[in-house]
């Protein structure tokens, strides 16, 4: 679902040789060189194919392929980094006969926040919007938009190696409250999603060919009063997924295994069914292999 962006670090080193101490051959300094704007402005784009897109373990494109882009500018200042951004994702719900979801058009994610590092030290703090144009549920329209507040830590520890820690918020999951409240089947339940995500990059290269490791494990806490008055139980579980990539310049090549623990009882209550044999499969473990681009342009600075 969520859109997924390569950050790159990169270290200058000058090193200086002492000449004898002659007055003749004394080494004249060079200047030095100017300090970084304080203000500058960027744009990030990118784009993804990827043979089954997983929003925290459960297929959004019917288990098949899809394909997405984002376009994020940038400031950064002293202060830290402001960004704003837009991604857009190709998804395929299981809206047939029996299953509770729509079929929209597309996932639109409208997004902004702040990032800033202190050394090893990062934190990134913004919200999440997920649109979902031109849905439809067995002829009737429907609204399942709905935000995440979001708030990620991460360290360095050198040598490639990080990791990073993630919590998502939301008051209202996929707005069941709109969907299903005036319906008397179900109330609002709000959803918090935390997970650690450890990265090592692979200290081997050749050329503009590189590797790392990653992985993440987490769970999604929702509130189990919007589904049990549906008659349904409490969907919360845990996910983890864990992958070899490959990165040449601009492009990386993604090798990941995704699971989680719903079970077939979970994955039908989570896409309210409550039909297990029948919605399994969207939430089974699975292998995806994706291909992302990613670059920045520096559009000015003051």
């Amino acid at each position: 679902m969520k859109k997924v962006v390569l950050s790159v670090v990169a270290a200058l080193a000058v090193a200086g040789i002492s000449a004898p101490a002659i007055a003749a051959d004394a080494a004249v300094k060079a200047p030095k060189a100017p300090p970084p704007p304080p203000y500058m402005l960027d744009i990030a784009v990118g784009g993804i194919v990827q043979s089954n897109y997983l929003f925290r373990g459960i297929s959004q494109s019917n288990k098949g392929p899809s394909g997405g882009a984002y376009f994020e500018p940038d400031l950064t200042t002293p202060f830290g980094v402001f960004y704003v951004g837009i991604a857009g994702l190709s998804i395929d719900w299981p809206s047939g006969a029996g299953y509770g979801f729509t079929a929209p058009a597309a996932e639109i994610d409208l997004y902004g926040g702040w990032r800033h590092s202190w050394g090893p030290f990062s934190v990134d703090l913004g919200i999440v919007d997920y649109y979902y144009p031109s849905e439809s549920w067995n002829g009737f329209t429907n609204d399942s938009d709905f935000y995440e507040i979001y708030g990620k830590v991460g360290w360095d520890f050198g040598h490639g190696l990080s990791v990073g820690g993630n919590v998502f918020w939301t008051p209202d999951l996929l707005n069941y409250s709109e969907t299903f409240r005036s319906l008397g089947i179900i109330n609002s339940p709000s959803a918090t999603y935390a997970s650690v995500t450890p990265k090592w990059v692979l200290p081997w290269t050749w050329g503009d060919l590189g590797a790392y490791v990653s992985g993440e494990y987490g769970h999604w806490w929702i509130e189990s009063t919007g589904f049990v008055a549906a008659g349904l139980h409490d969907p919360s579980y845990n996910y983890w997924n864990a992958g070899l990539a490959f990165t040449y310049k601009q492009l990386t090549l993604d090798l990941r295994y995704h699971g989680n623990d719903l079970g077939e009882t979970g994955c039908g209550d989570f896409l309210v069914t409550g039909v297990p044999n029948q919605s399994n499969s969207w939430c089974d473990d699975t292998f995806v292999v994706s291909l992302k681009f990613d670059t920045s342009v520096p559009v000015g600075h003051k």
